[in-house]
């Protein structure tokens, strides 16, 4: 005869509920471990606890007459100029900086973000001096945010140049079809929608669009012979393809002032600002404020371990190309082609 199984049964087993448990109080740690972060990102911004955004940067370093190190890196967009320009105007008015190391590494990027750090540069030099060093790449953008230091060096090896300006954009239209979709669209003017993907371009919008880019073109040369006045109109014309070349014929063309590596960089900066040259200039380094004391460790030990685990789970390796920026906005980046004059 079948016994029916007895309630008792059928309830979790007590490692059952045990496991359960532990979950939830894991679960309930980790949400509680991320607003604990959260909270102390917006209560800490200065790795000293200061809440004064006039020296985020400089505020919790200790030292007298040195330079400012500001770095340059990756595609440059708003967010990035924004941070360059407060950490530019923060130097300035720390009596203590009496100079700017300005590191780039960057393929280039907006035309405006990049305006804005060419021109809080040029303004800073009426107080101090600014020496650029050139990396691996400063491209278009990044070499007219940098182009109006005082003096530039680049190594050998890095790619100079590109003067020039880009708008990517694409047509779908074949696949707006394929989709079966008909797109509506209603204006005020007949380029208002230039650029569009969802229907062909006209003559009429490539023309357009064509003249908007060479007379942001005209800005970035004009800018550029007002700050390496040495510059031939054969060099402007030779790099106004959307070509780069090697800090070596750089420095030929003018394009930058002298080849050599970091440290020459320093001392010159550390001469033109009245410094000690040599081994022993201080270099502040401003980098973005971290959370104090052991929630740092914890973050950063933790946030490493994921990032770690999440290549290896998904057996990503690091590319050695150039960043591509192909929003449809006016760029300035390394892949440029545009008129010669």
């Amino acid at each position: 005869m079948h016994k029916e199984p007895d309630a008792r049964d059928k309830r979790p087993s007590g490692v059952v509920l045990v496991l359960a448990v532990v979950g939830a109080l894991a679960l309930i740690a980790a949400l509680a471990f991320v607003a604990l972060a959260i909270f102390a990102i917006k209560v800490f911004p200065t790795s000293a606890g200061l809440g004064d955004t006039e020296h985020r940067y400089l505020g919790h370093h200790s030292f007298n007459n040195a330079l400012a190190g500001i770095k340059l890196e990756g595609p440059i967009g708003p967010e990035q100029a924004s941070e360059i320009v407060e950490k530019l105007n923060e130097a300035r008015e720390d009596k203590r900086i009496k100079g700017i190391l300005l590191e780039i590494n960057s393929p280039g990027g907006s035309v405006v973000a990049s305006q804005e750090i060419h021109d809080t540069i040029l303004r800073l030099k009426e107080k101090m001096p600014v020496v650029g060093y050139m990396r691996e790449v400063a491209a278009s953008g990044a070499y007219y945010s940098a182009v109006s230091a005082n003096w530039i060096v680049a190594n050998r090896g890095t790619m100079v140049g590109s003067i020039g300006v880009i708008f990517n954009s694409f047509e779908a239209t074949q696949l707006v079809d394929w989709l079966k979709l008909k797109p509506v669209t209603l204006k005020t003017g007949r380029l208002k929608d230039a650029g569009s993907t969802v229907r062909p371009w006209t003559p009429e919008d490539k023309q357009y669009l064509q003249r908007l880019i060479d007379d942001t073109r005209d800005q970035f040369v004009a800018d550029v012979r007002a700050a390496r006045p040495k510059i031939t109109d054969e060099t402007v014309a030779h790099m106004s393809d959307g070509r780069v070349v090697l800090g070596s014929e750089a420095a030929k063309r003018h394009l930058v002032d002298a080849v050599g590596h970091r440290q020459d960089a320093v001392s010159k900066a550390a001469e033109l600002a009245g410094l000690k040259s040599g081994a022993d200039t201080e270099v502040i380094p401003m980098e973005n404020p971290e959370i104090p004391g052991f929630l740092s460790n914890i973050l950063r030990s933790s946030m490493s371990s994921a990032v770690e685990s999440a290549i290896r789970s998904l057996g990503l390796r690091q590319s050695s190309g150039l960043p591509e920026l192909s929003s449809p906005l006016l760029e300035l980046n390394s892949t440029e082609r545009s008129k010669s004059p």
